[in-house]
C-alpha cells in the first residue's frame, strides 16, 4: 500500500532496512521505525493544531506502544488517546500525559484506579454502568474526572468490534446520573470513525458517525452542558486538522499520521508527513510456493507489493491475499518483473497499515537514517518491551 510512496519519499528507509537485516542485527517480522521522520511528522501535526486551535491526542498502538517512538511524539504532543488501559500505562511510562483514556477499549472496571490514578484530562465511556464505575473510582480518589460520552456509530462506518455507545434517546439519563453521583462531568461527545478516506473521491470525508456526534453535542447543550467538547477521532492529519476545526471539533487522535501512513498518504506524495516505517521479512521458502515469513502481517494492511533484496539487485513481488482461515506463518508472493535469482534468506521489504500492537513482530526504532548515518537505538517486542 506504502511501498512505492516509501521508495519515492523516503528510500534511505528501505536502505536502512535492507542493512540491518543483513547485518543480522534485526530478524525477519521486523517493523523498522524511522524515529527522525516520526519527529518531523509530530511537529508538523503540532504546528497545524496549534494554526487551527484543534488539540491534538496522539495514538500508539499502529507503531507497538514504542516507548522511544512515544517519548519523541510528546516531545511535540504531550497528551496520548490511550485505545486501552495497557496503552495508558505504556505511554505514561514512556513520558506522555494522558489527553483520553478509553477511547475505542472501555477502562475495565477493577483497573479504573490505576487508570485514574494518572489523571488523564478526558476518559471516554459508552454507558451509563461505565459512567457510574467512572464516577465511583473518582470520587475515592478525591477527584472530579471530566467525561465524554461516546456516541454509537453509524452502522455503515462501524468497524466490526468497535461497536457501543450512547443512542441520542440516552444522552439525557446519562448526564442526570452524572449530576446525581458526583466524581464525574459531562464535558462532550466522540464517535468513531468522524472522518474516513473515500477510495472514490480519494480524500477523507465526514462520516455518518459524525453527523450523529455533533446532534449528540446539540442534544447535550439543551440538557445544561454548556460548550460541549468533541473529539472527533480517525484520520487526523495535517490535511483534515483545518476540517476538524471547522466541524467544531477541540481534540484530533492521530494515529497513522505520526508514521505517515493514512489511506491519502497512499495518494498524495505532497502531504506534508512522510512515510516513517517499513516491514521486513526474509524469502522463507521457493520452489512450489514461494513465501516470506510472516507475524506482521494485519487483516486490514492491505499489503501488496514486496521488494526483495537479492544478490544482483532489487525485485520487486506481488504479495497474494490471505484468506481469512488462515495463520500467519507465511506470506505466498509471485514476482513481477524478471530478475536476478533470489535465494532463501534474501530480504523483503514491505510497506502497508500497521496495527503492530495485534502482532507478534519485533520494533526496530533507527535515527540518523535521512543523513545516511543509520543508527540502530533499540529493539522492542510488539507493546513496547525492549528486548535488544
Amino acid at each position: 500500500m506504502f511501498l512505492q510512496m516509501t521508495e519515492r519519499r523516503n528510500p534511505a528507509l528501505i536502505e536502512a532496512a535492507v542493512a540491518l537485516h543483513r547485518s543480522g542485527a534485526i530478524e525477519p517480522d521486523t517493523y523498522v521505525v524511522d524515529r527522525d521522520t516520526v519527529e518531523h511528522n509530530a511537529a508538523a501535526l503540532a504546528a497545524a493544531g496549534a494554526e487551527h486551535g484543534v488539540g491534538l491526542w496522539f495514538v500508539a498502538k499502529q507503531y507497538g506502544r514504542n516507548p522511544l517512538v512515544t517519548a519523541t511524539v510528546a516531545r511535540h504532543l504531550p497528551l496520548a488517546a490511550a485505545i486501552d488501559h495497557r496503552e495508558a500505562e505504556a505511554v505514561a511510562a514512556a513520558g506522555a500525559r494522558l489527553g483520553n483514556a478509553g477511547h475505542l477499549v472501555q477502562v475495565p472496571r477493577r483497573l479504573l484506579p490505576r487508570v485514574l490514578a494518572h489523571e488523564p484530562a478526558y476518559v471516554t465511556v459508552f454507558d451509563v454502568e461505565n459512567l457510574a464505575a467512572v464516577a465511583e473510582t473518582a470520587a475515592a480518589l478525591g477527584r472530579r474526572q471530566r467525561v465524554l460520552l461516546r456516541v454509537r456509530g453509524a452502522p455503515e462506518t462501524t468497524f466490526p468490534g468497535q461497536d457501543g455507545g450512547f443512542e441520542a434517546d440516552g444522552l439525557a439519563e446519562a448526564v442526570e446520573r452524572a449530576a446525581r453521583l458526583g466524581g464525574v462531568e459531562v464535558a462532550g461527545a466522540t464517535g468513531f470513525p468522524c472522518i474516513s478516506f473515500d477510495p472514490e473521491a480519494g480524500r477523507p470525508r465526514p462520516t455518518g458517525t459524525l453527523e450523529r456526534v455533533r446532534a449528540a453535542a446539540e442534544r447535550l447543550r439543551d440538557l445544561g452542558v454548556a460548550d460541549p467538547v468533541l473529539s472527533l477521532p480517525s484520520h487526523t492529519s495535517v490535511s483534515t486538522i483545518p476540517r476538524i476545526a471547522a466541524l467544531g471539533g477541540a481534540f484530533g487522535e492521530p494515529g497513522h499520521a505520526l508514521t505517515g501512513t493514512t489511506p491519502e498518504h497512499a495518494e498524495d506524495p505532497h502531504l506534508a508527513e512522510r512515510p516513517a516505517i517499513v516491514y521486513v521479512s526474509e524469502v522463507a521458502q521457493l520452489g512450489s510456493a514461494p513465501s516470506v515469513f510472516g507475524g506482521g502481517f494485519y487483516s486490514r494492511g492491505h499489503e501488496r507489493e514486496a521488494l526483495i533484496a537479492t544478490s544482483g539487485g532489487p525485485r520487486r513481488a506481488a504479495l497474494r491475499s490471505a484468506p481469512a482461515a488462515s495463520i500467519d506463518y507465511y506470506r505466498r508472493f509471485d514476482w513481477l518483473e524478471e530478475g536476478a535469482g533470489a535465494r532463501v534468506g534474501d530480504t523483503a521489504v514491505m510497506a502497508f497499515r500497521t496495527q503492530v500492537f495485534v502482532t507478534r513482530s519485533r520494533v526496530a526504532v533507527v535515527s540518523g537514517v535521512a543523513a545516511g548515518r543509520p543508527v540502530l537505538d533499540g529493539v522492542f517486542d510488539a507493546l513496547g518491551g525492549r528486548v535488544a
